[in-house]
């Protein structure tokens, strides 16, 4: 028995000795390779050949290797083991990897890093706005708009160096050669006259969107009377289409067509006309859209003071027929009395007339340099609003009151607390602030009423908007509301005591509606612009035309200009000021158009908002192609129109 026990367990030994010493493996594969320094990954070929196709330059003469292999499997370089992470080797020429497997079996890599041709930029010519996507699987691609044409084309490219393209046998030139892109183009790229690697460019073009025809709002053009057709503007140029331009315009009025550009002026009679605009995209679609323009005789317009007289209702109603005319009366802020280096008490002259030949048709005058000023200079501005009057001109007030105790106009300039107070003091009748502005307001009545006599447009706290006056924006306890009382009460105090005055309100740059006193105490809605550009004095014009033909009063540019334009923009009145008026068309419907003042305090041309007689000749003669514009009426063409009668 001991033996066979002894048998057994040595037969078990040997068969566990058998176990452990099992057969050794044969796999010897470089499943994966790249190097620490470089990004990029190679491949591995099934003829055991790793690549790497770098396209920029790149020293590899010391980089470090990364790589796996197979199970109990090692990599010698030569004699020497490789530890990934660690070794490093040079690579500037093909290397020679053998993986030994755990039995010894041996397989040879040879990793090779070459540099390849590439196209690094890529984009056509007559596409400039397109954007193409080059992947790393060589493809070149692109969407763009429905419509385009794909059949002549020009690519412009950026290649490595040494690199050509071609399609098929011809060499392709950046910027000259041209293709058809209608179909999948394939580009072949030879490094050193070698073939090397395909590129595929494919354009995709996009489905067709409509277009989109706008032809603006529907609007109401009021006709001055002894008319019997309006002149009016048809604007489609906001119209559009997502791939390119709008190739036509039609607009019809029933069967009729008007004309066929983007804006178009026609002539339309009285009565509801429906009028409908056709655009084309470069696809040939199309799409519609509907105006409906009222024409219509002027009706009488009538003044917020309802004990007005007969001349200030006349004025109100001829300066609308003005507005109503598709013209506008040209005006200066003292065009008779101020001009550079000294006051002018010669009322038979003025820049205006030096340079034009005529006076201004709308006098602008402040009663600042009647109230605070001396005797002799309060009486030569009282002497001008009566010229004006006795040419046929228009007269406007504007009032650059000072304030209560320091006497200041800008809120900047004022110290005392009850000054910085004032607007809302007034108001609210603290401090005798009331009885003060009633007093001074007293003087202004009275120099319309005795000294004058006749109608007057008055706009009390003009630029209400802005932070500058005491009564703007920095004053104590500002709201629009507060200005809107402010400006209530001064009209109702105003019209209390004086029949011969209309009333003008005049934010700064564009209307402020928040500011607005309402219908019941505005005659004449403006806007002060200074330094304008075309497109947004056009733009904020026609809102202010729209705005005042919506509320039954009148439009003023109430005062514009810029500073140093002889020199900095010396076509100002034509390229400027007529140009946003001109292009606003029928849309713009203005009573006047009026020019700061020629300071006397100011000795060179820098100061001059109009032209005088020393100016350069190219500033002269901008200024009288404006006096000779259709559009701007100046004193004898005011005159004839008899607007206080």
């Amino acid at each position: 028995m001991k033996f066979i026990y002894r048998f057994l367990l040595l037969a078990l030994l040997a068969v566990s000795c058998n176990n452990n010493d099992g057969p050794l493996s044969s796999e010897n594969k470089l499943t994966f390779f790249s190097l620490k320094e470089i990004s990029d990954n190679f491949i591995i070929s099934p003829s055991n050949k790793v690549e790497l196709s770098l396209i920029e330059q790149t020293d590899l003469n010391y980089l470090t290797s990364l790589f796996t292999v197979s199970p109990k499997a090692k990599v010698f370089v030569g004699s020497t083991i490789q530890t990934s992470g660690y070794s490093k080797n040079d690579y500037s020429k093909p290397l020679v990897v053998d993986v030994i497997a755990e039995d010894g079996s041996k397989a040879t890599y040879v990793i090779v890093i070459s540099f390849g041709a590439k196209i690094r930029t890529f984009s056509i010519v007559e596409l400039p706005n397109i954007a193409f996507t080059i992947s790393k699987d060589f493809a070149i691609t692109a969407t763009v708009p429905s419509g385009t044409n794909l059949s002549n084309l020009t690519a412009k490219f950026e290649l490595t160096d040494d690199t050509s393209i071609y399609v098929g046998p011809t060499v392709q030139l950046s910027e000259q050669t041209k293709n058809n892109f209608n179909q999948p183009l394939i580009y072949d790229l030879k490094l050193n006259g070698v073939n090397n690697k395909k590129y595929t460019v494919t354009i995709t073009v996009a489905a067709n969107n409509l277009p989109i025809a706008i032809a603006g709002d529907d609007k109401s053009v009021i006709m001055p009377n002894g008319g019997n057709s309006a002149n009016v503007l048809l604007d489609g140029s906001k119209s559009s289409d997502i791939e390119g331009p709008i190739v036509a315009y039609e607009w019809k009025s029933g069967n009729t067509v008007l004309g066929t550009t983007a804006t178009l002026n026609t002539n339309l009679t009285f009565g509801t006309h429906t009028i409908v605009l056709k655009v084309t995209d470069s696809s040939g679609v199309t799409a519609t859209d509907t105006i409906i323009i009222e024409v219509k005789n002027q009706e009488v317009y009538t003044p917020v003071d309802t004990n007005a007289s007969l001349a200030t209702k006349n004025l109100f109603n001829n300066i609308a027929s003005i507005a109503n005319s598709n013209k506008f009366a040209f005006g200066q802020e003292f065009p008779l009395s101020f001009q550079l280096n000294s006051l002018d008490y010669n009322l038979s002259t003025s820049d205006c007339k030096d340079v034009a030949g005529d006076h201004p048709g709308v006098y602008g005058i402040d009663p600042h340099y009647m109230l605070y000023k001396s005797a002799a200079e309060k009486q030569l501005h009282i002497d001008e609003a009566k010229h004006a009057y006795a040419k046929g001109s228009i007269v406007t007030f504007d009032f650059h009151q000072q304030s209560k105790s320091d006497h200041k106009i800008y809120y900047n300039d004022i110290t005392s607390s009850t000054d910085k107070s004032l607007m809302y003091d007034i108001v609210n009748d603290k401090n005798g602030s009331r009885a003060w502005f009633y007093g001074e307001l007293d003087q202004v009545i009275n120099i319309v009423n005795n000294d004058l006599g006749f109608p007057v447009v008055y706009r009390p706290f003009h630029e209400m908007d802005g932070d500058w006056f005491w009564w703007g924006t920095q004053a104590t306890n500002h709201s629009t509301q507060l200005y809107i009382d402010f400006y209530r009460l001064t009209v109702d105090y105003v019209k209390s005591k004086s029949n011969l005055i209309l009333f003008g309100w005049t934010p700064n740059q564009k209307l402020s509606t928040s500011y607005y006193p309402g219908d019941a105490y505005v005659d004449i809605v403006g806007i002060d612009v200074y330094s304008p550009n075309p497109a947004s004095l056009k733009t904020n014009l026609i809102e202010l035309s729209k705005f005042a033909s919506d509320h039954k009063k009148v439009a003023v540019l109430s005062e514009t200009g810029k500073q140093d334009y002889v020199n900095t923009a010396p076509t100002f009145w034509t390229s400027t000021i007529l140009k946003a008026i001109e292009d606003g068309g029928s849309d713009i419907r203005i009573g006047w158009v009026l020019a700061w003042f020629n300071a006397p305090w100011e000795t060179t041309q820098k100061g001059l908002y109009i032209p005088n007689s020393s100016s350069s000749t190219q500033v002269k003669d901008d200024f009288k192609t404006f006096y000779n514009s259709p559009k701007s009426l100046f004193q004898n063409e005011v005159k004839a129109l008899k607007v206080y009668n």
